[in-house]
């Protein structure tokens, strides 16, 4: 895939973006607005629920009914210190009218930007801690967490239960996703729902004794690739193909000939309508570009990021370093989260994410 299309659209536009989120003037520039966002969701979202976050330092923040009809939320930080501790509970869930949410789920917000609160993230704070989440987070020992001890317990989880190949460069805390069935992260809730089910446990809290000790175990019956692998109807396969050719040539008398030919070449998603929406601490900008190739699949998409020098050059541009945190593509969707750290004009740590969509 040319990185031309995938980068000139969000380079115009990042620029755009930094400019409004730090200020594009000789004047004193504004701040960045510290949040945190993401969505609450079992696999269907929970809707109406209230979000508790309480930090390293500063003041607890409660807010009642906060999570919309997609489990979506966000909160404005005022003087808390990062890392965070995350709660929903209540609510209802798949929607205002649906069953009671009775289960409180946890996460930990390490960075500004994206922090879903889901069943699988409540798993991994469970393994974190070895404890029941709940105890965790009414007493959380957050000035000494580390992001390492977080991606330890994360994988952890995904290489006892089998959840790597399903989550690929996905991370459930921090990569953005919506509470609808299409979504990958989506199917991975249903899947560990549908996993637990099977194996006999009626309620999420069964699960914490298999992930609170030392190593990992599974219970009896569950199967969480059968479940991922039923949901998606993913699989693998095998298959030929030949290709042939016949053409025709004059001269001094006639001729003919034949003959045939076998290629490769890659795939391709064709070309499409292209809106790049950026979100800089809060703050969204979009463009649109017409006629620009497709990705055919995550790997040639997130293959580009990897190699796309605008993505460096946005941070040495401000005298410090963007960071990709996460990648993904699904559908006509592709989600980019970053962290964006800069020196000038202002120094700031700035969460940014990038939304791909091909229509």
């Amino acid at each position: 895939m040319k990185l031309s299309y995938f980068s000139l659209p969000l380079g115009a536009l990042a620029t755009a973006c930094l400019l409004s989120a730090c200020g594009g003037s000789d004047t004193a520039p504004t701040p960045p607005v510290a949040t945190l966002s993401g969505t609450a969701a079992v696999g269907l979202p929970i809707v109406g629920g209230d979000i508790n976050i309480t930090c390293a330092g500063g003041s607890p923040i409660n807010q009642t009914k906060l999570t919309d009809t997609n489990g979506a939320w966000r909160v404005t930080l005022s003087g808390q210190t990062l890392p965070c501790a995350v709660r929903v509970s209540g609510g209802n869930i798949g929607s205002a009218t649906g069953t009671a949410n009775n289960t409180n789920y946890h996460s930990i917000a390490m960075t500004l930007g994206t922090v879903n609160i889901t069943p699988l993230t409540d798993l991994v704070v469970a393994n974190l801690a070895g404890k029941d989440p709940a105890t965790w987070f009414s007493a959380p020992t957050l000035p000494a967490l580390k992001t390492a001890d977080i991606d330890t317990a994360l994988n952890n989880i995904k290489s006892a239960w089998g959840l790597s190949t399903a989550l690929g460069t996905k991370n459930p805390i921090t990569t953005a996703f919506t509470a609808q069935s299409t979504d990958p992260l989506d199917k991975v809730l249903e899947a560990l729902a549908a996993a637990r089910t099977a194996a006999g446990l009626a309620n999420h809290g069964d699960l914490f004794p298999f992930v609170t000790s030392v190593t990992i175990t599974a219970p009896n019956g569950f199967d969480f690739a059968a479940k991922f692998t039923a949901l998606t109807g993913t699989g693998t396969g095998t298959g030929t193909g030949t290709g042939t050719g016949t053409g025709t040539g004059t001269g001094t008398g006639t001729g003919t000939g034949t003959g045939t030919g076998t290629g490769t070449g890659g795939a391709t998603g064709g070309t499409s309508n292209l809106t790049v929406s950026v979100t800089v601490s809060g703050v969204t900008s979009n463009i649109t570009v017409a006629n620009v190739p497709k990705p055919a699949n995550e790997s040639e998409f997130c293959g580009a990021l990897q190699n796309d020098a605008t993505f460096s050059s946005i941070g040495a541009s401000g005298g410090g370093t963007l960071t990709i945190n996460s990648c993904s593509f699904s559908g006509n969707v592709g989600n980019i989260s970053a962290t964006l750290t800069i020196v000038t004009p202002v120094s700031a740590t700035i969460p940014y994410k990038v939304t791909y969509t091909y229509n």
